[in-house]
């Protein structure tokens, strides 16, 4: 078989849409949390019991392209999964099928489609009365590119790790598995903070109270899910009550608290954000060691469980249908799941606060960025060696072979090193989105529209003077953030990251286009790189962090290790020195230089 019909079959099996299961015979039989899935249940990928039977698929597929290498081997996975979805859930064998294709070396040559094409009525817009003012951000929490990129996190990194391909019945966690959990959860609700903030909106409350009503109701209005109205409590589940739940959620804030997980009878003591990450979700990673699955262990499945428990809010209905929390791929969709993964990272937060040093900052290059041109006090937040350049301002960028490096370099280098930003006509210190609509196929061939927010595109161009008369090696890390929020150290929105290697005593102007950022090549949506901003503008803090990169030699071809740009999120991942304002203390390196921006949303 060719590869090319092995891709055919491979879209046609991914791209076929399921029919919910059938309802009940009676309203008793209802979600059973600790026994493995029957052939015909309901694939929910946060119930350990699910998860371990649809990586236990995975592990079979492993085991054929195996014993068959090449396209031999591709062509019995696919007729091992046609099979199972004729006999088991079909969301369930996509799922085990998508983790193959992500992690097996064969398998990665098979084609993986986009959500709008696996499951193009997932994405449809909900269409809600715009006079709720939940409903004026369905644009960004029912965005194509959000729903796809966290359904990937939960294909390229399962809670129960992913069959290793060389020993398929044995799990791989993947690395900094718990520390990419947090960081991803953060950022995210960092960006939804942001949107809620140019609609004068409060910032996300936590959903720490499990027992009271939840005021936010949310109706996605696809096939599928169910509707959740306002003013509904969460209910236990058979076998696990809302009170075990909170349990659990005490257990956690404690360890936070006194730095300390417990395994049996003995303390462990905290040593990374992973390590209780890890705990808190349930995976591999967590202190309970064999007993991560098991809902009633000594920290549960707390993160897990508690989509499950607010996808199932209401009552068996007829056709027993769960909220859009249930599944990772329309999750983002619902304000509540802001407000669960508020409650999750305060968690985490508690613990970075309380037991985490402040960084030193010390690992800043002698490398420069100017805060200023000429003498006098610098005015804040105006760097000169900061330029952005709306595409459109640059002519010579519509052409095919626009070497944007060189042109930066004449524009801003060399005889222009000191010539401010407002001199060059093609700078600017305004950026500007708008809703566009995207177009929907579905299945039928209808096609709708569904509005989406973009921005106009955009490069940076930065100055950077290396203070050596040696070669200096250089991370480059864009951050942003809005004006009124530049002192919450855990609502800078990571733009991009990227290495740089400076000549001895060079100055450089480096260009960088927005979509390459690092944060897109990632999985995050293009489209959604700047928050929406206000139509008569809304003002932002740009700041470019320059560090050593992780490792770096030395002399003598010994290498070391710089160990405070590895962790995530660095430098806002953890406290930072008392005293001072955030803006002030990185403003006063030479290693770091912002500029304030406005966003422009046109109405």
């Amino acid at each position: 078989m060719t590869m090319e019909e092995l891709h055919t079959r491979t879209v046609a099996l991914l791209c076929q849409e399921s029919v919910p299961p059938p309802p009940p015979a009676t309203s008793g039989r209802d979600l059973e949390l600790f026994a493995p899935p029957s052939p015909g249940q309901r694939f929910l990928p946060f119930l350990p019991t699910h998860l371990q039977h649809a990586l236990s698929l995975t592990a079979r597929f492993m085991e054929l392209a195996n014993a068959h290498p090449g396209e031999a081997g591709l062509a019995a996975v696919l007729d091992e999964a046609e099979r199972l979805a004729r006999e088991e859930e079909l969301e369930r064998v996509k799922y085990a099928l998508r983790v193959f294709i992500t992690h097996h070396p064969e398998g990665r040559g098979l084609p993986l489609p986009p959500l709008r094409e696996r499951a193009p009525s997932q994405v449809l817009p909900s269409r809600r009365d715009p006079a709720s003012p939940e409903s004026w951000l369905d644009y960004f929490r029912e965005d194509t590119g959000l729903g796809e990129y966290y359904d990937t996190w939960y294909a390229t990194s399962p809670a129960a790790g992913y069959p290793d391909p060389a020993h398929p019945r044995q799990r791989l966690a993947g690395e900094q598995r718990g520390e990419r959990f947090w960081h991803l959860h953060q950022q995210l609700l960092a960006r939804y903070d942001t949107e809620r903030l140019a609609f004068g909106h409060p910032r996300v409350a936590p959903l720490s109270d499990y027992a009271s009503p939840i005021s936010e109701g949310y109706d996605a209005g696809l096939p599928g899910f169910a509707p959740r109205p306002p003013g509904v409590s969460p209910r236990s589940l058979p076998g696990y009550g809302v009170t075990d739940h909170a349990t659990r959620r005490d257990r956690l804030f404690t360890a936070a608290s006194s730095g300390l997980l417990w395994q049996g009878d003995t303390p462990v003591p905290i040593e990374s954000i992973g390590q209780l990450a890890d705990t808190a979700e349930s995976n591999l990673g967590s202190v309970d060691g064999e007993a991560w699955a098991d809902p009633l262990g000594h920290y549960g499945s707390h993160h897990n469980l508690g989509h499950v428990l607010l996808a199932h809010i209401l009552p068996p209905v007829k056709a027993s249908l769960p909220g859009v929390l249930a599944s990772p791929a329309t999750a983002v969709r619902d304000p509540l799941f802001y407000r669960w993964h508020r409650h999750v990272d305060d968690i985490l937060d508690a613990w970075q606060r309380t037991h985490l040093p402040p960084h030193e900052l010390s690992d800043a290059p002698q490398v420069r960025m100017r805060q200023w041109l000429g003498g006098g006090r610098a005015p804040a937040h105006q760097s000169p060696d900061i330029l952005i350049c709306l595409r459109r301002a640059i002519p010579e960028a519509a052409a095919p072979d626009f070497d944007g490096q060189r042109w930066g370099e004449a524009t801003f280098g060399g005889e222009h090193w000191d010539t401010p930003p407002p001199t060059f006509p093609m700078t600017t210190h305004t950026l500007r989105t708008r809703l566009v609509e995207e177009e929907l196929r579905l299945p039928e061939g209808h096609r709708i529209g569904k509005p989406r927010l973009d921005h106009e595109e955009f490069h940076y161009f930065f100055r950077l003077e290396n203070l050596l008369p040696r070669e200096q090696e250089v991370t480059v890390r864009i951050f942003l953030v809005a004006d009124a929020f530049a002192e919450e150290r855990r609502l800078w929105l990571e733009m991009d990251r990227f290495d740089h290697t400076l000549r001895p005593s060079e100055r450089a102007v480096l260009f960088r286009p927005a979509r390459s950022a690092s944060v897109v090549r990632e999985g995050w949506p293009a489209n959604l790189l700047l928050p929406r901003g206000r139509p008569e503008g809304m003002l932002f803090r740009l700041m470019v962090l320059l560090t050593r990169p992780e490792r770096e030699h030395a002399g003598e071809g010994e290498e070391i290790l710089s160990p405070s740009p590895r962790e995530l999120g660095y430098p806002f991942n953890r406290p930072l020195p008392p005293g001072r304002r955030i803006t002030e203390l990185l403003a006063a390196r030479p290693a770091v230089a912002t500029r304030n921006l406005f966003i422009h949303h046109a109405p």
